[in-house]
């Protein structure tokens, strides 16, 4: 070969190698998972390493976070061939409960010029803010409410409603509910619930094996357990009260069954004025309910809320046509609270004009 030809080989060597140099950012990982922390423990901190396994010096241009939440800092000067360099990320979880993944973008000198790294993680509320979404507390179980109102339910439909549960710790909570009866099916799902994460109980309501016409109330026991049971994280249990009108269906009546339908009339116009009574003092009064319609009227229940002082007693409950019955009811103010006596009574019938009315027991009581 001839020397300007050499010459000409080894410059066109050099120039291919000084072309070819150039910086290369390896990752050691792009992912940060922070796992399961408390809000009130504020911010959480990670570094994502980087290595610079090219032949020229790497820099960090610039770094872009995806919302304010997310604080990034990086080394300003050079990441020489061979070294290591860390990029930090800082998640403010204030005011942010629940599940997050955020990105951070990161530009550098290299090919390809930017690069994105993700963190992760899930952040228990505040007591604040658990107080507001979950009220009730069973142990480290937070519970949305303490009733499963139905409502109003016909006579042989079912129902099915559902409250919520978090779990506010950091390990994995076993939850069961008991108290289930023939007409209240409840169910956990899931019933192991990990770290900041919800599950729901599910009440099936039959109400046709309802016990009592009219107001239904029922108490369910829900309670959890953690799996691992470290010192902080507590056991608990608490009650749950379900609750259904249950009422006659007479949307299926014909025009004919209507009109022969019985009817469920009173002689004390809605109101038993009890007038002034004394204290230690044992009193009854009575009314007379009379069917003045065709069919056979059916007394389904006579009923007073929370009040066992006072006492209601029928002498039959199938009142044929022009038929009466007496109701007695007796009222002992000797362990009445209050200088004033005014308790609803529901009458509850098929009757299907006024199927449930309400009389009301009136007096002052004399201290």
């Amino acid at each position: 070969m001839k020397p300007h030809a050499q010459i000409l080989t080894l410059l066109l060597a050099v120039i291919t190698l000084t072309s070819t140099a150039q910086p290369q950012a390896t990752w050691l990982e792009r992912q940060h998972d922070f796992g399961v922390f408390q809000e009130k423990n504020g911010k959480v901190k990670c570094g994502i390493r980087l290595v610079n396994t090219g032949d020229e010096p790497l820099l960090i241009v610039k770094a872009q976070a995806g919302c304010g939440c997310t604080a990034i800092t990086y080394p300003d000067e050079p990441i020489m061939p061979g070294d290591t360099a860390t990029v930090g990320i800082t998640y403010n979880p204030s005011g942010r409960p629940g599940k997050f993944t955020k990105q951070a973008i990161i530009f550098t000198n290299t090919e390809p010029k930017r690069t994105i790294l993700e963190i992760k993680g899930n952040v228990i509320p505040t007591d604040a803010t658990l107080d507001r979404q979950y009220p009730l507390q069973a142990g480290s179980l937070r519970i949305s409410q303490r009733s499963i109102p139905f409502g109003e339910l016909v006579k042989g439909k079912n129902k099915m409603l559902y409250l919520s549960a978090y779990n506010a710790s950091t390990d994995t909570m076993l939850v069961h509910v008991t108290g289930e009866k023939p007409h209240i099916h409840p169910a956990i799902v899931p019933d192991t619930v990990p770290p900041a994460q919800v599950t729901a109980l599910t009440v099936h309501y039959l109400s046709g094996h309802a016990p009592l016409w009219g107001f239904n109330i029922d108490t369910l026991m829900l309670s959890c357990v953690p799996l691992r049971q470290p010192s902080d994280v507590k056991s608990g249990s608490e009650t749950i009260n379900v609750m259904a009108q249950v009422m006659e269906d007479f949307s299926n009546l014909t025009d004919q069954e209507r009109q022969d339908a019985p009817v469920a009339w009173t002689d004390c116009d809605d109101r038993i004025d009890f007038g002034t009574i004394t204290t230690q003092e044992t009193v009854t009064r009575t009314f007379t309910i009379t069917n003045k319609g065709k069919a056979k009227l059916l007394i389904r229940r006579l009923w007073i809320p929370n009040d066992e002082d006072i006492t209601i007693t029928i002498d039959r409950i199938e009142i044929k046509h022009n038929k009466s019955a007496t109701v007695k009811v007796t009222v002992n103010t000797s362990r009445l609270n209050g200088n004033i006596l005014d308790v609803p009574l529901t009458l509850i019938s098929n009757d299907p004009d006024s199927p449930r009315r309400t009389i009301r027991l009136v007096g002052i009581i004399d201290k």
